[in-house]
């Protein structure tokens, strides 16, 4: 892809969230929506750079290094959990259908309970902290991981199997120099989204009590409706979200050498 294709690109992309944030900034420069209710674009960017870099009184000013890096380590955490628990299983459990009997049906009902209903327990589990976060992650993460790999190795060209058995080769060799590698963009696919999954998570997670995090914060400025700053952790936390993709995307492309569309 041409620098011009990239361009032209972003410019596509960009079009739809101008022109809302142009409606955004007409409504509310005009009067004709509360401030309260909906802040316009303007009142939003300023108590983000408030957020970022500080210059008032307010208790988050120039605190976003702290929440950052507080959510980058429950995400971080969860994450990997969901991985660790997520890829071997999907592989287990793709491979040998018979084990998959015994466990995948409940792990099919646990994963039609809607994450909020974990809350409770996991705060009877882990108590209000990080704890509680990091379970609630690595739940998200792990569904997403484990049946993105579940697909990948059990659907992968039963052909490639039969000349692979047919020149001898034993399970181990198959799973190994067949199964795995046929099923690897599944398993990547699988972690983009349960690390998209992750962020969502986060947010939840950080709703039972802690300090700090940019959901912890999201939460506090509900309650003190502060709705510029509400809008603008959303804005954060939705870039964050796409900028770990693109991260992830990176690795794909240019350290597997993989053709990520």
């Amino acid at each position: 892809m041409t620098y011009r294709d990239r361009l032209m690109g972003f410019g596509k992309a960009a079009c739809l969230p101008i022109a809302i944030v142009a409606v955004w900034a007409l409504v509310t420069e005009t009067g004709s929506v509360p401030a309260y209710v909906l802040p316009s674009p303007r009142v939003v960017l300023a108590t983000l750079m408030d957020f970022f870099f500080g210059g008032s009184s307010q208790a988050y000013s120039g605190k976003f290094v702290i929440h950052l890096g507080q959510s980058l380590y429950r995400v971080a955490g969860g994450f990997a959990c969901g991985a660790i628990l997520g890829i071997p299983l999907g592989i287990v459990l793709g491979y040998n259908r018979r084990i998959g009997a015994f466990i995948e049906p409940t792990i099919e009902l646990s994963r039609s309970i809607p994450g909020i209903c974990w809350l409770p327990l996991a705060l009877v589990w882990f108590g209000i902290g990080t704890g509680t976060s990091i379970f609630l992650i690595a739940l998200g993460s792990f569904y997403s991981i484990f049946l993105s790999t579940l697909g990948g190795v059990r659907y992968v060209d039963p052909i490639l199997l039969r000349a692979g058995r047919s020149l001898g080769a034993s399970e181990h060799a198959l799973l190994t120099t067949i199964v795995l590698p046929a099923a690897f963009p599944s398993i990547l696919s699988g972690l983009r989204l349960g690390l998209s999954y992750s962020w969502i998570y986060m947010v939840l997670g950080e709703f039972t009590g802690v300090n700090y995090g940019l959901g912890a914060l999201l939460l506090q400025s509900r309650d003190t409706m502060d709705t510029p700053l509400i809008i603008g952790l959303m804005a954060v936390i939705g870039g964050l979200g796409v900028l770990s993709d693109r991260l992830m995307l990176l690795f794909m492309t240019k350290v597997l050498g993989m053709d990520v569309r």
